[in-house]
């Protein structure tokens, strides 16, 4: 006699099969997600290595100085730097993956009304239309990042570190795109090279803007999914949050230190150490290697270990030594090498505080409202530094020596480890008290119950 409670083979056989689609169609949710927000902000990327790759050609075709090109990457970084934080605010409230996919397509027809501004009648001296633009462009394309790593936090539950350790090379990897597009343009467009250089990455932009309106969803962990009907903090609330401002501060310094070794380090081995302009750009390449490895290796130990702070710590204390270091050594076989380890040890924090750790912040029960403002706040803290950093190693380097640039640095990154090492203790005070509080409960549920105690002990 059938009670009802056991389902038939046939009964089995569907729900085996409705599993495995449910499954099936969770990993390929996952897979969209991860290339769609990759391939966004790596187009993001692509398209700001070509404006800084095409600085030359501008130069001579457009008649622009280096006084202005100067503005614009200034206008740019502070731009972008604000609006982190204004679309981390905003990516809370409305739509997350439209509003990603906006902003890279916006992002697009900036520049490709960028490149093309000569051929619609824009003369090379209109200034403000120029400068207009790339604040425009800087505000759309922030946009990427913070939306990128919430949509990412509601698909990704587990192993954040190894998966946001691989994910967030995609700056890296947006750049070797750009220098590529770019290099290609150069030997190939004759005397068109230079509107190329801007179309074809804002056309790469505009396709992955498409795809991820067609194709891209929110996960099953984010806040919609979740039911989770609270409202999104104010930018106040989500400052008070455990680790955000320390965190952004530290932040700040690793951002400071990448962006002035990415932007300097060529400079540096080409006029203080003498080597040709070729050998100075291919060993700095190291860096930007290194850089993927670290980021790797960052978000892997972090995930066996438990804990991102302690990781960060020892790689930043590395990194400030390896800082000095280099000021010692001149040869390329020592030199090479240091600048790799360089690379290596502020890879992890540089590419993750930014992305797995407010991905992890936002994930606590009632912060999950919070992350996209999370990392607009870190990130836009690391670009607003970044920038007035730049001015800051130029002084340096102009009016004393580049040894003063490096230990300006290597102090940078001893601060960022002593902000992380704070956050390490913290959270280990944090995890001591639940367990004193967890043992103390327990005790009490013993004491409120004590036949139930003997018959478990016995």
């Amino acid at each position: 006699f059938s009670t009802g409670r056991l389902p038939t083979h046939s009964g089995m056989k569907g729900a085996i099969v409705a599993a495995m689609g449910k499954h099936k169609g969770l990993v390929s949710g996952k897979v969209a997600a991860f290339i769609l927000t990759y391939l966004g902000h790596a187009s993001v990327h692509a398209g700001r290595k070509a404006f800084a790759a095409c600085h030359s050609e501008l130069e001579q075709n457009w008649n622009f100085s280096n006084a202005f090109l100067g503005i614009l990457d200034t206008s740019f970084m502070i731009s972008y730097g604000i609006g982190l934080v204004a679309n981390g605010y905003l990516a809370e409230r409305v739509d997350t993956v439209t509003h990603m996919a906006v902003g890279v397509l916006a992002s697009s027809l900036c520049l490709v009304i960028l490149g093309m501004s000569s051929n619609i009648g824009v003369p090379n001296n209109a200034y403000p239309w120029y400068l207009g633009l790339t604040i425009l462009w800087a505000l759309f394309q922030s946009a990427s990042i913070p939306c990128g790593v919430k949509i990412m936090s509601g698909w990704f539950n587990e192993s954040r570190g190894s998966i946001f350790g691989l994910w967030a090379t995609n700056g890296v990897v947006g750049n070797l795109i750009g220098l590529g597009i770019c290099s290609i343009l150069s030997a190939t467009a004759g005397s068109h090279a230079l509107e190329y250089m801007l179309l074809v990455p804002g056309a790469f932009m505009a396709i992955v803007g498409l795809l991820q309106l067609m194709f891209l969803n929110e996960g099953p962990f984010s806040p919609k999914k979740l039911n989770e009907s609270s409202a999104p903090p104010s930018i106040m609330k989500v400052l008070a949050l455990p680790g955000v401002l320390s965190y952004a501060a530290a932040y700040a310094c690793v951002k400071t230190v990448d962006t002035s070794i990415f932007f300097w380090i060529v400079f540096y081995i080409n006029e203080g150490l003498h080597y040709s302009e070729t050998n100075a750009a291919l060993m700095a390449m190291s860096y930007d290697v290194a850089q993927v490895f670290g980021s790797l290796a960052a978000g892997y130990i972090s995930d066996r270990v438990g804990s991102r702070p302690p990781v960060f710590t020892l790689s930043l204390i590395g990194a400030s030594f390896c800082s000095v270091a280099i000021i010692t050594v001149s040869h390329w076989v020592f030199l090479v090498p240091v600048i790799f380890l360089i690379g290596l040890m502020t890879g992890g924090p540089c590419m993750l505080m930014h992305t797995a750790v407010a991905a992890d912040v936002g994930s606590k029960k009632g912060n999950r409202a919070a992350t996209a403002a999370i990392v607009g706040i870190v990130d836009g803290s690391g670009s607003a530094a970044a920038s007035a950093g730049q001015i800051v190693v130029g002084f340096v380097s102009a009016s004393y020596s580049w040894s003063s640039v490096f230990l300006m640095l290597s102090s940078l990154l001893a601060l960022a480890s002593t902000l992380t090492a704070y956050i390490w203790t913290t959270e280990r005070r944090v995890k001591r008290q639940s367990r004193i509080l967890a043992s103390i409960k327990e005790e009490e549920s013993e004491v409120d119950h004590p036949f139930l105690a003997e018959e478990v002990d016995a």
